[in-house]
């Protein structure tokens, strides 16, 4: 089955498809899971609700499904707009063709008698690393982006301000995040003496280079409590968040996590039955899995 493109947005990829039944006639249509969830259609409703996917889920997944499609996609959409032009009714939720679908497949496709023709295998080209997605920290950091803020991008953009004043206090910040064990320094002082300053201070020497050289490829990221937070309203969507977080930041091996005003950790997220993300944090943080 081609993938279509959804008959009410025309714009998204249709994952849902339903049967609509108008006097003597019935036709089929495909729906993205934004515009299947602003219709209410009860069935789907209910798995969103239990698998607890937030409205910005969807967002992301749909996002992930049209980056997969790439060109796809917009050939889908074209086709879409041809037919509405052309008062074609029946064409609604029509197929396209896919060039990404075409190279993962080798040109595979129907003959005549409408019999598959099976696709030849891809050939090695001497001299070519075969095609493929490096592991780790080629794929996308979706909590990361979704809950954290990249510090060391923002100072290789120049949006950050020069730290003053603080020197002799990140060199022994960098000095801790050295070590080999016991490597998660904790900046205790009074609001505004410059705490949030020092983790901005150690992107910019990041981003500088002008660090010990095992911190040298480090990312800082600011971790943003609130977004974690926010609409976490069943049990268990805080623990899924907290829990994605840290394999992402494992998987990745290169993140520094900064946790600002870190005593609002305990209590975050707590609900009836649920853990905090103290508790979740603990484990990983005594294994030395995430810093």
């Amino acid at each position: 089955m081609e993938p279509t493109i959804c008959a009410r947005c025309k714009k998204n990829v249709a994952v849902i498809f339903i049967t609509k039944i108008e006097g003597n006639d019935t036709r089929n249509e495909g729906l993205c899971l934004k515009c299947a969830r602003e219709l209410h259609i009860k069935p789907v409703d209910d798995i969103i609700s239990r698998m607890g996917l937030s409205d910005e889920d969807l967002d992301s997944l749909q996002g992930d499904m049209s980056t997969m499609l790439g060109e796809g996609l917009a050939a889908l959409q074209q086709a879409a707009t041809d037919a509405d032009d052309a008062g074609d009714d029946d064409d609604e939720g029509k197929t396209a063709t896919f060039p990404f679908l075409s190279r993962l497949m080798g040109q595979a496709g129907n003959n005549s008698s409408g019999e598959m023709i099976p696709a030849e295998p891809p050939r090695a080209e001497t001299g070519h690393a075969a095609p493929g997605r490096d592991s780790g920290r080629s794929a996308k950091k979706k909590f990361l982006d979704n809950y954290c803020i990249n510090l060391t991008d923002r100072a290789r953009s120049g949006k950050l301000d020069a730290m003053i004043g603080r020197a002799e206090e990140l060199e022994r910040v960098i000095q801790i995040l050295n070590r080999r064990q016991k490597n998660n320094p904790c900046l205790i002082g009074e609001p505004g003496v410059g705490k949030t300053a020092i983790a901005e201070g150690l992107a910019q020497r990041i981003a500088a280079g002008s660090v010990p050289y095992k911190l040298r490829e480090k990312e800082v990221y600011l971790l943003d409590l609130t977004a974690l937070v926010a609409g976490t309203q069943f049990r268990g969507q805080f623990e899924s968040r907290m829990k994605g977080l840290i394999q992402e930041i494992t998987r990745e091996g290169n993140i520094i996590l900064v946790i600002d005003e870190i005593h609002n950790i305990v209590g975050a997220g707590d609900a009836e039955g649920s853990m905090n993300a103290a508790n979740i944090l603990k484990p990983a943080l005594s294994r030395g899995e995430i810093q």
